[in-house]
This record gives C-alpha cells, sequence and structure tokens, in this order.
C-alpha cells in the first residue's frame, strides 16, 4: 500500500486581494509537484491556500478522509498565523512535513523581479519553523529543488515514516507464554505501550494455543510436514516434526483469528505440556519472512521494532547481541533458534535441525532452521523505555561472510562494528539500549530518523 498524503499548497492574503494574477500563476508549479508526489504516495490535492478558514477547512478533511500525513509547500510568503494554530490543533494526528523548496533552481544572469516573486516562500517557512518551535509543536522539514532526486528519496522515505506511524495504531502485538521472569528491560505497562507506540498490547494464553494445536488434523500437519521436507534439508526425527508442525498451525491459526500484526513469546514457558510442548523456532523463522513482528522472551516492544524495519524497510529480523570479539572488533549474534529465512544466503541449503530444549526441561527437543546468513550492510534498531517515554537506537556494521559451524545449532551471524566494538557497547549500554533489536540490510537510519521526528521520539546514533 502507497502512503495517503495530503498535499497543500500556501500564499498569502496580501497576494490574493492585490495580485490574483500572481496567485493563479503559482497553480501549474503546485501541479507539478503534485505531479512528483503521485510517484511516491497516493496524493490528495487540495486547492491552493491564503486564509485561516480555508486552513481550518483543509486540514479538517485531511483529518477526516484518514490521512497518514501532510506535505506543506510555500509556493510564496504566506503568514504563519494563519497556519500555526490549524497545525497546533491536527498535528497529534496528522504529520506535518514542511517542504522548503521552489521553482527555480538557479540564480543566473537573467534572475528578474518575476523571479523572485515566483520563488520567495522560504521566508514563509522561517516564519512558521520558528513559531511551531516556540510552541513546540512538531514537525519535519525537508530542503530542497523538487527535481532533485536525493529531495525526493528524502520525502519517499518520509512518507513511508508517516504510513508506519498510523499503521502501528492499527496493530495488534500478542504476548503468548507471558514474559521472562525478572527480565527488566522491556517490562513497560501495556497502557504506555500503546499510548506511545501505537499498537494493542493482549495476552493469549498456552491453554488457548493447547486447545488449537490438540484439534489440529493429521492431514493438516502431514502437509506440512511434507511443504517443510520440499523446502529444506531436513535433519530431524519423524515424531519431533510432527509435534513441531501441530504447534506452528496452531500458533498461525491464532495469528488469523486475533489479526495480529506481531507475536512475543516467552520459551521458558513450553515445559513439555500436552499441546504446546515446545516453541516452534522454525515457525518464528517463516513468520519473520512472511512480515510478522516478533520479540524473544515476551518482548512486545522488540516485536514492535521488528514491525517498523518490516514496514520501512521492506525485510526485517529478530537479533541479540551474544558474544564479543575484542581482537577484530565483531560481535556474535544469535538466540534461542529464529532468524527471518529470507536473509539466508543460500536458500537451497537451509536445514531443519534438532536443538535440544533441556535449558527448560530435560528430554526436550524443538527443530529450527539453521543457514548461513547472507553478509552485507546492516542497520540495527532497538526502542529503549525511559522513565516516561522511549528513545530510538540505531547503528551500523556489516555482516560478515563465514560458513556456518556445526558446532553451533542456532542461526548466527558475526557483524564487524563501524567503530571499536569496546566503543560500540559502551555508548549502546548508556543509552539505555535492551538487549533485544531489529535489524534490516542496507543503511536505515535516516527512515528511523523520520519516523522518530514523526513519533516525538528522542533519536541516537551509534
Amino acid at each position: 500500500m502507497k502512503p495517503k498524503i495530503a498535499l497543500v499548497g500556501l500564499t498569502a492574503p496580501l497576494y490574493k486581494a492585490r495580485l490574483p494574477k500572481f496567485v493563479n500563476g503559482l497553480k501549474p508549479f503546485y501541479l507539478e509537484l503534485k505531479k512528483v508526489c503521485e510517484n511516491l504516495a497516493s496524493i490528495i490535492h487540495f486547492p491552493v491556500i491564503y486564509n485561516k478558514q480555508m486552513m481550518e477547512e483543509t486540514f479538517k478533511k485531511i483529518n477526516d478522509c484518514g490521512c497518514d500525513g501532510v506535505i506543506v509547500v510555500f509556493l510564496s510568503y504566506s503568514p504563519s498565523l494563519i497556519i500555526s494554530p490549524v497545525l497546533k490543533k491536527y498535528y497529534k494526528n496528522i504529520p506535518v512535513l514542511i517542504w522548503n523548496t521552489q521553482k527555480l533552481r538557479e540564480i543566473n544572469k537573467d534572475f528578474s523581479d518575476s523571479h523572485m516573486l515566483y520563488n520567495h516562500g522560504m521566508h514563509g517557512v522561517q516564519d512558521l519553523t520558528s513559531v511551531l518551535s516556540r510552541e513546540k509543536i512538531n514537525f519535519s522539514i525537508i530542503t530542497g529543488h523538487y527535481k532533485d532526486a536525493q529531495v525526493i528519496e528524502k520525502i519517499e522515505k518520509w512518507c513511508k515514516a508517516s504510513f508506519v506511524v498510523r499503521y502501528l495504531k492499527q496493530s495488534t502485538i500478542a504476548r503468548i507464554g507471558g514474559e521472562f521472569k525478572e527480565m527488566g528491560d522491556f517490562s513497560v505497562p501495556a497502557a504506555k505501550i500503546k499510548k506511545i507506540l501505537g499498537p494493542e498490547i493482549m495476552n493469549i494464553s498456552l491453554k488457548r494455543l493447547s486447545e488449537i494445536s490438540l484439534k489440529t488434523t493429521k492431514s493438516e500437519i502431514d502437509g506440512l510436514i511434507k511443504t517443510d521436507r520440499e523446502q529444506f534439508i531436513a535433519r530431524v526425527d519423524e515424531k519431533i516434526h510432527y509435534i513441531v508442525a501441530r504447534i506452528e498451525i496452531a500458533l498461525r491459526k491464532i495469528i488469523k483469528e486475533n489479526r495480529l500484526n506481531g507475536i512475543a513469546i516467552n520459551f521458558e514457558s513450553f515445559k513439555g505440556q500436552k499441546g504446546c510442548e515446545v516453541i516452534p523456532f522454525s515457525a518464528i523463522s517463516k513468520l519473520l519472512s512472511e512480515g510478522l513482528g516478533y520479540g524473544g522472551e515476551g518482548d512486545v516492544i522488540c516485536a514492535i521494532a521488528v514491525l517498523i524495519i518490516r514496514q520501512l524497510c521492506g525485510e526485517a529480523n529478530f537479533v541479540e547481541m551474544f558474544t564479543t570479539d575484542y581482537k577484530n572488533s565483531r560481535i556474535c549474534f544469535s538466540h534461542m533458534g529464529e532468524t527471518n529465512i529470507n536473509m539466508a544466503k543460500d536458500k537451497r541449503k537451509i536445514e531443519l535441525v534438532e536443538k535440544d530444549m533441556a535449558i527448560v526441561k530435560n528430554g526436550l527437543k524443538t527443530i529450527v532452521l539453521r543457514f548461513q546468513i547472507k553478509p552485507g550492510r546492516v542497520t540495527l534498531f532497538n526502542i529503549a523505555p525511559t522513565q516516561e517515554s522511549f528513545k530510538f537506537i540505531v547503528s551500523t556494521g556489516d555482516i560478515i561472510d563465514i560458513p556456518i559451524s556445526n558446532n553451533i545449532t542456532s542461526p548466527y551471524f558475526l557483524l564487524k562494528t563501524d567503530e571499536r566494538v569496546e566503543d560500540l557497547l559502551t555508548k549502546y549500554s548508556k543509552l539505555g539500549g535492551t538487549h533485544h533489536l531489529a535489524m534490516a540490510y542496507g543503511n536505515k537510519t535516516e527512515e528511523i530518523q523520520y519516523l522518530s521526528e514523526i513519533m516525538g521520539l528522542e533519536y541516537f546514533e551509534i
């Protein structure tokens, strides 16, 4: 889905009263901007605004039609007090981007009074942003010519971020199996998460999962096992595979039944009880590749981070730092057994292997999907709780191209940090980063920064 974005062009009441031909002359440029923006989003275009009443009526329509955001362009100067009272009323519902641009790209020897008249919106921008900053009214701003490809890319990223804000408010994350006992870094009340980040948090009991699991038919289970063994290199006992496949089907039914956008599962609650004997890590790896947000140990905040990265960047993973390589400035990332299979270097070589779960109960086994993650540039993203709110922490690095070791059953990878690993880890902890993170390929810091601006959250880049 494309973001749904309103485009609003501004001029001054003085110009409308004294220079009506000038105001009409702004319209061709306004239509050019509309055409550019239509490549980035589904655009709702409004007539040029030049007074308070028009501003109020326009923003009421924007609010009523459920736009993800609004792009405001000063086609000429427009006084701030026509605009700021309306933005103050609506900005918490409608993210606002001020696009500081103009028709003219260059001032040359032919520059004239007419050129200046049709290209003087920037001091309107400055008038408005000064008032918005003073009034603590949240906004984003991008400055640059409308034919500059880099500027258009920034606009597109902002539009995606505004879409994500609305998407989060319509999302539901379920916690299954409760939270890991006494694990405090992501222990935050659901009401606070809902108020600030957007998603509804619900709890689903193991009893419900078990009920659905035990009603799953043999034909359903056999069909999933057949698909697994066709898609992956199976190195698992058929009895264990049958149990895990049954739980996967039940989990998928719960996701569909509750229209979940993400899940957070606590492995320590799966102690061999009938119907939900073990956590199906192989299922989670598949669900991550299908776009579901996920957090381990009941961490719904990280599930939201993974969901955000998925929506902003197209692909996401749940990761955790495990071991430091001080000599080579690297970090080993791993977890219990879940990772996005779309990030495999070679999907033909994904193995379905058994994993001992004696950490929960002696004799328990589950299955995981083991493979080498493709090397490349990645962005790490963490949502860290603060006393009053949350902050965004990001960092970049490179996944090293190394073959997987048969000595490790869980998926893992080595990340080469951009600075000394000691410095990165110290800064991360001082910022209050939690021990679960989301990851995406490429440098996605700008997208996350726009999202933090829109949501009014602190942003830190290491």
